[in-house]
Protein backbone atom coordinates (compact mmCIF):
# COMPACT_ATOMS: atom_id res chain seq x y z
CA UNK A 1 0.00 0.00 0.00
CA UNK A 2 1.10 3.35 -0.92
CA UNK A 3 1.76 6.15 1.73
CA UNK A 4 0.36 8.57 -1.05
CA UNK A 5 -2.69 7.27 -1.29
CA UNK A 6 -3.49 7.77 2.33
CA UNK A 7 -2.46 11.27 2.22
CA UNK A 8 -4.54 11.58 -0.65
CA UNK A 9 -7.48 9.93 1.46
CA UNK A 10 -6.81 12.21 4.58
CA UNK A 11 -7.28 14.88 2.40
CA UNK A 12 -10.48 14.13 0.73
CA UNK A 13 -12.03 13.11 4.56
CA UNK A 14 -10.59 16.64 4.81
CA UNK A 15 -12.45 18.66 2.01
CA UNK A 16 -14.90 16.03 1.31
CA UNK A 17 -14.64 16.82 -2.08
CA UNK A 18 -12.68 14.98 -4.91
CA UNK A 19 -11.91 18.26 -7.27
CA UNK A 20 -10.71 20.09 -4.84
CA UNK A 21 -8.93 17.45 -2.60
CA UNK A 22 -6.89 16.97 -6.61
CA UNK A 23 -5.83 20.11 -6.63
CA UNK A 24 -4.67 20.02 -3.21
CA UNK A 25 -2.55 16.76 -3.67
CA UNK A 26 -1.65 17.68 -7.59
CA UNK A 27 -3.68 14.85 -8.82
CA UNK A 28 -6.48 14.75 -11.51
CA UNK A 29 -9.80 13.81 -10.36
CA UNK A 30 -9.96 10.63 -12.09
CA UNK A 31 -6.40 9.63 -10.23
CA UNK A 32 -8.00 10.81 -7.19
CA UNK A 33 -10.75 8.20 -7.30
CA UNK A 34 -8.48 5.30 -8.33
CA UNK A 35 -6.72 5.81 -5.29
CA UNK A 36 -9.36 6.24 -3.23
CA UNK A 37 -10.94 2.76 -4.82
CA UNK A 38 -7.06 1.02 -4.42
CA UNK A 39 -7.69 1.68 -0.62
CA UNK A 40 -11.04 0.37 -0.72
CA UNK A 41 -10.29 -2.79 -2.38
CA UNK A 42 -7.35 -3.19 -0.05
CA UNK A 43 -9.79 -2.77 3.30
CA UNK A 44 -12.52 -4.42 1.94
CA UNK A 45 -14.67 -1.67 2.49
CA UNK A 46 -16.20 1.77 1.22
CA UNK A 47 -14.70 4.51 2.19
CA UNK A 48 -17.01 7.53 1.33
CA UNK A 49 -20.83 7.82 0.42
CA UNK A 50 -22.45 10.31 -1.32
CA UNK A 51 -25.93 11.26 0.18
CA UNK A 52 -28.15 13.83 -1.35
CA UNK A 53 -24.86 15.07 -3.58
CA UNK A 54 -22.74 15.51 -0.43
CA UNK A 55 -19.86 13.37 -0.24
CA UNK A 56 -19.62 11.37 3.41
CA UNK A 57 -17.14 9.46 5.19
CA UNK A 58 -18.70 5.72 5.87
CA UNK A 59 -18.22 4.43 9.26
CA UNK A 60 -15.52 2.40 7.94
CA UNK A 61 -13.94 5.84 6.62
CA UNK A 62 -13.74 7.14 9.59
CA UNK A 63 -11.89 4.80 12.00
CA UNK A 64 -9.49 4.49 8.69
CA UNK A 65 -9.04 8.27 9.25
CA UNK A 66 -7.19 8.00 12.67
CA UNK A 67 -4.74 5.10 11.47
CA UNK A 68 -3.98 6.78 8.19
CA UNK A 69 -3.60 10.34 9.99
CA UNK A 70 -0.85 8.05 12.54
CA UNK A 71 0.75 6.36 9.53
CA UNK A 72 1.63 9.43 7.60
CA UNK A 73 2.82 10.96 10.34
CA UNK A 74 5.13 7.98 11.58
CA UNK A 75 6.55 7.54 7.95
CA UNK A 76 7.06 11.58 8.05
CA UNK A 77 8.83 11.12 11.69
CA UNK A 78 11.42 8.15 10.19
CA UNK A 79 12.69 10.28 6.97
CA UNK A 80 13.25 13.00 9.51
CA UNK A 81 15.13 10.47 11.71
CA UNK A 82 16.59 8.70 9.25
CA UNK A 83 18.20 11.28 7.90
CA UNK A 84 19.44 13.08 10.43
CA UNK A 85 23.20 14.06 11.30
CA UNK A 86 24.34 14.41 15.01
CA UNK A 87 25.38 17.52 14.73
CA UNK A 88 22.52 18.98 12.64
CA UNK A 89 19.07 20.59 13.41
CA UNK A 90 17.55 20.08 10.02
CA UNK A 91 14.05 20.03 8.16
CA UNK A 92 10.45 21.77 8.67
CA UNK A 93 9.07 22.18 12.08
CA UNK A 94 5.27 22.63 11.28
CA UNK A 95 3.29 24.69 14.23
CA UNK A 96 -0.64 25.89 14.07
CA UNK A 97 -1.41 28.29 16.85
CA UNK A 98 -4.41 30.66 17.96
CA UNK A 99 -4.47 33.69 17.21
CA UNK A 100 -3.22 35.36 20.72
CA UNK A 101 -0.27 32.72 21.04
CA UNK A 102 0.80 32.94 17.54
CA UNK A 103 0.39 36.77 17.23
CA UNK A 104 1.31 37.91 20.70
CA UNK A 105 3.72 34.95 22.51
CA UNK A 106 5.23 32.93 20.07
CA UNK A 107 7.70 34.73 17.40
CA UNK A 108 9.35 36.32 20.40
CA UNK A 109 9.36 33.45 22.41
CA UNK A 110 10.63 30.75 19.75
CA UNK A 111 13.21 33.88 18.38
CA UNK A 112 16.54 31.91 20.55
CA UNK A 113 15.48 28.52 19.29
CA UNK A 114 15.25 29.77 15.49
CA UNK A 115 18.60 31.69 15.69
CA UNK A 116 20.45 28.86 17.47
CA UNK A 117 18.78 26.03 14.77
CA UNK A 118 19.13 28.67 11.70
CA UNK A 119 19.08 25.49 9.55
CA UNK A 120 15.33 24.42 11.17
CA UNK A 121 12.86 26.32 9.25
CA UNK A 122 9.39 27.04 11.34
CA UNK A 123 5.90 27.49 9.88
CA UNK A 124 3.60 28.55 12.27
CA UNK A 125 -0.01 28.75 11.07
CA UNK A 126 -3.10 30.44 13.07
CA UNK A 127 -6.31 29.02 13.19
CA UNK A 128 -9.09 28.39 15.68
CA UNK A 129 -9.05 25.43 17.81
CA UNK A 130 -11.03 23.09 16.43
CA UNK A 131 -8.64 23.64 13.00
CA UNK A 132 -6.01 22.88 15.07
CA UNK A 133 -6.87 19.96 16.51
CA UNK A 134 -7.46 18.36 13.66
CA UNK A 135 -4.18 19.31 11.91
CA UNK A 136 -2.52 17.55 15.03
CA UNK A 137 -4.54 14.66 15.23
CA UNK A 138 -3.93 14.00 11.68
CA UNK A 139 -0.28 14.57 11.31
CA UNK A 140 -0.39 17.93 9.92
CA UNK A 141 1.04 19.82 12.38
CA UNK A 142 4.41 19.17 15.02
CA UNK A 143 2.52 21.05 17.61
CA UNK A 144 -0.62 23.08 18.39
CA UNK A 145 -1.15 25.86 20.64
CA UNK A 146 -4.12 26.31 22.20
CA UNK A 147 -6.06 28.54 24.51
CA UNK A 148 -8.22 25.75 26.07
CA UNK A 149 -7.50 22.30 27.24
CA UNK A 150 -8.57 19.85 24.19
CA UNK A 151 -11.24 17.36 24.52
CA UNK A 152 -10.23 14.84 22.15
CA UNK A 153 -8.30 11.61 23.90
CA UNK A 154 -5.86 11.51 21.29
CA UNK A 155 -4.02 14.38 22.19
CA UNK A 156 -1.90 15.02 25.02
CA UNK A 157 -1.87 18.74 25.97
CA UNK A 158 0.85 20.50 28.30
CA UNK A 159 -0.29 24.04 30.01
CA UNK A 160 3.00 26.20 29.64
CA UNK A 161 1.29 29.70 29.87
CA UNK A 162 -1.02 31.47 32.03
CA UNK A 163 -2.72 34.98 30.81
CA UNK A 164 -5.63 36.83 32.30
CA UNK A 165 -8.34 38.75 30.47
CA UNK A 166 -9.39 41.90 31.16
CA UNK A 167 -12.90 44.43 30.53
CA UNK A 168 -11.10 46.61 28.24
CA UNK A 169 -12.55 49.90 26.87
CA UNK A 170 -11.48 52.91 24.77
CA UNK A 171 -9.78 56.54 26.43
CA UNK A 172 -12.56 58.22 26.59
CA UNK A 173 -15.54 56.03 27.27
CA UNK A 174 -16.37 55.62 30.94
CA UNK A 175 -13.36 58.02 31.35
CA UNK A 176 -14.26 58.47 35.11
CA UNK A 177 -14.66 55.16 36.28
CA UNK A 178 -11.72 52.83 37.15
CA UNK A 179 -14.73 49.87 38.57
CA UNK A 180 -18.00 49.20 36.50
CA UNK A 181 -20.76 46.85 37.39
CA UNK A 182 -22.15 44.04 35.08
CA UNK A 183 -25.58 46.04 34.74
CA UNK A 184 -23.65 48.92 33.46
CA UNK A 185 -21.71 46.71 30.85
CA UNK A 186 -24.94 45.49 30.15
CA UNK A 187 -26.13 48.27 28.56
CA UNK A 188 -23.09 48.70 26.81
CA UNK A 189 -21.90 47.73 22.63
CA UNK A 190 -19.91 44.81 23.38
CA UNK A 191 -16.89 44.15 20.48
CA UNK A 192 -16.71 40.26 20.37
CA UNK A 193 -14.40 37.41 18.85
CA UNK A 194 -15.56 35.34 16.66
CA UNK A 195 -17.46 32.04 17.22
CA UNK A 196 -15.17 29.37 17.83
CA UNK A 197 -12.23 31.61 19.57
CA UNK A 198 -10.09 30.38 22.73
CA UNK A 199 -11.16 33.94 24.16
CA UNK A 200 -14.55 34.26 23.30
CA UNK A 201 -15.08 30.47 24.59
CA UNK A 202 -13.56 31.09 27.75
CA UNK A 203 -15.72 34.36 28.76
CA UNK A 204 -18.99 32.43 27.07
CA UNK A 205 -18.96 30.49 30.07
CA UNK A 206 -18.18 32.34 32.46
CA UNK A 207 -20.79 34.75 31.56
CA UNK A 208 -23.54 32.16 31.06
CA UNK A 209 -22.92 30.74 34.73
CA UNK A 210 -23.64 34.10 35.84
CA UNK A 211 -26.53 34.59 33.80
CA UNK A 212 -24.77 37.45 32.25
CA UNK A 213 -26.11 38.97 29.22
CA UNK A 214 -23.77 41.55 27.63
CA UNK A 215 -25.00 43.42 24.08
CA UNK A 216 -23.45 42.53 20.85
CA UNK A 217 -22.24 45.22 18.92
CA UNK A 218 -20.02 43.56 16.15
CA UNK A 219 -18.36 40.60 15.78
CA UNK A 220 -14.55 40.06 14.73
CA UNK A 221 -12.06 37.34 14.00
CA UNK A 222 -9.04 39.25 14.84
CA UNK A 223 -8.31 41.15 17.95
CA UNK A 224 -6.12 43.89 16.45
CA UNK A 225 -9.39 45.33 14.44
CA UNK A 226 -11.08 44.64 17.66
CA UNK A 227 -8.52 47.20 19.75
CA UNK A 228 -8.95 49.66 17.18
CA UNK A 229 -12.38 50.14 17.26
CA UNK A 230 -12.13 50.02 20.94
CA UNK A 231 -9.65 52.80 20.99
CA UNK A 232 -12.60 55.06 18.73
CA UNK A 233 -14.66 54.81 21.56
CA UNK A 234 -17.09 52.39 19.72
CA UNK A 235 -17.63 50.06 22.63
CA UNK A 236 -15.45 47.96 24.94
CA UNK A 237 -14.40 44.11 24.81
CA UNK A 238 -13.19 41.36 27.08
CA UNK A 239 -9.24 40.69 26.15
CA UNK A 240 -6.15 38.83 27.23
CA UNK A 241 -3.70 40.55 29.01
CA UNK A 242 -1.03 40.23 26.70
CA UNK A 243 -2.57 41.41 23.68
CA UNK A 244 -3.38 44.68 25.30
CA UNK A 245 -0.80 45.48 27.71
CA UNK A 246 1.39 47.60 25.48
CA UNK A 247 -1.93 49.43 24.39
CA UNK A 248 -2.78 50.00 27.97
CA UNK A 249 0.89 51.73 29.18
CA UNK A 250 0.60 53.89 26.14
CA UNK A 251 -2.71 55.14 27.17
CA UNK A 252 -4.54 54.18 24.19
CA UNK A 253 -6.36 51.51 26.31
CA UNK A 254 -7.70 51.18 29.50
CA UNK A 255 -8.77 48.33 31.86
CA UNK A 256 -11.40 48.54 34.12
CA UNK A 257 -12.80 46.37 36.99
CA UNK A 258 -15.76 44.47 36.98
CA UNK A 259 -16.71 42.52 40.46
CA UNK A 260 -15.64 38.90 40.48
CA UNK A 261 -13.95 38.85 37.31
CA UNK A 262 -10.95 37.33 38.10
CA UNK A 263 -10.57 34.69 35.29
CA UNK A 264 -6.78 33.63 34.59
CA UNK A 265 -7.00 31.10 31.07
CA UNK A 266 -4.41 28.59 30.74
CA UNK A 267 -2.70 28.10 27.00
CA UNK A 268 -1.29 24.56 26.15
CA UNK A 269 0.87 23.01 23.58
CA UNK A 270 -0.39 19.86 22.05
CA UNK A 271 0.84 17.12 20.26
CA UNK A 272 -0.69 13.25 19.43
CA UNK A 273 -0.86 10.76 22.28
CA UNK A 274 1.06 8.51 20.15
CA UNK A 275 3.61 10.57 18.74
CA UNK A 276 7.34 9.31 19.22
CA UNK A 277 9.12 12.82 18.92
CA UNK A 278 11.90 13.73 15.64
CA UNK A 279 14.99 15.44 17.05
CA UNK A 280 13.67 18.60 16.05
CA UNK A 281 10.14 18.04 17.77
CA UNK A 282 12.25 16.86 20.85
CA UNK A 283 14.43 19.72 21.26
CA UNK A 284 11.40 22.31 20.57
CA UNK A 285 9.33 20.37 22.91
CA UNK A 286 12.31 20.96 25.93
CA UNK A 287 13.29 24.31 25.10
CA UNK A 288 9.69 25.70 25.30
CA UNK A 289 9.47 24.21 28.93
CA UNK A 290 12.95 25.30 30.03
CA UNK A 291 11.75 28.68 29.06
CA UNK A 292 9.02 28.14 31.46
CA UNK A 293 11.37 26.87 33.99
CA UNK A 294 13.70 29.90 33.74
CA UNK A 295 10.77 32.52 33.75
CA UNK A 296 10.73 33.56 30.18
CA UNK A 297 9.71 37.01 30.45
CA UNK A 298 7.17 36.41 27.41
CA UNK A 299 5.72 33.71 29.60
CA UNK A 300 5.78 35.55 32.94
CA UNK A 301 1.79 37.13 33.67
CA UNK A 302 2.46 40.80 34.93
CA UNK A 303 -1.25 41.27 35.63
Amino acid sequence: MDVDFLKTFITVAKLLNISRAGEEVYLTQPAVSKQIKSLEEHYGVKLFERINKRLLLTEGGRRLLNYACRIVSLYSESLESVNEKDNDLKGILRIVSNLTLGIYILPNLIKPFSDTYSDLKIEIFLDNTDHIINAVRCGNANFGFVGQHPNDPSIIAHPFFRDKLKVVVGPNLLIDKKTISWKELESLPFIQRERGSDIRETWEQWLKGREIKLRPRMELNNTEAIKSLIQHDMGFSILPWSTIKHDVRMGLLRVVSVPYFDFVQNHYICHHKGKMFSRPEKFFFEYIFSAVESGNAFLTPTF
